[in-house]
């Protein structure tokens, strides 16, 4: 995985944009706003749970046995929405959500990483013009 997460998810956000079909010089992106935020609303529960158990184990670098596996029925969560969805099913798999899912184990540091690449892909949907 690449550590400069930033660009990554700049990148992503970019190659999900197609000309219109209204004007071939403005680029779209299929993927709207409340399917990303689904999933960034999951993200963030999680994450919320992981602080108050970093708060109350203050020099624990692993998650607990049940964070884990929350954090691995995140990738549930996704897959379910990309079946869904063909805009997030190229989402999922251009940002390759599933590797990010997988790697993250019990580890506190990379559940972190995961976070900040999820809230970049979010920022810059946005920014790119994501729709509504």
């Amino acid at each position: 995985m690449a550590m400069d997460i930033v660009s990554e998810a700049e990148e992503v956000i970019k190659s999900l944009r197609k000309p219109s079909k209204k004007d071939p010089n403005i680029l779209l992106i299929s993927l709207t706003t409340s399917q990303i935020r689904k999933f960034l609303t999951a993200v963030n529960l999680l994450k919320n749970k992981i602080d108050v158990y970093k708060i109350n184990r203050f020099n624990e670098d692993e998650l607990s046995d049940d964070l884990a596996m929350e954090v691995k029925f995140l990738r549930v969560n996704i897959l379910y929405q990309a079946k869904r969805e063909k805009a997030v099913n190229e989402f999922i798999k251009k940002a390759k959500i599933e590797d990010y899912i997988n790697n993250i184990g019990s580890s506190i540091k990379k559940f972190n990483l995961f976070y900040k690449y999820v809230e970049a892909l979010v920022a810059f949907h946005k920014y790119y013009g994501g729709r509504d």
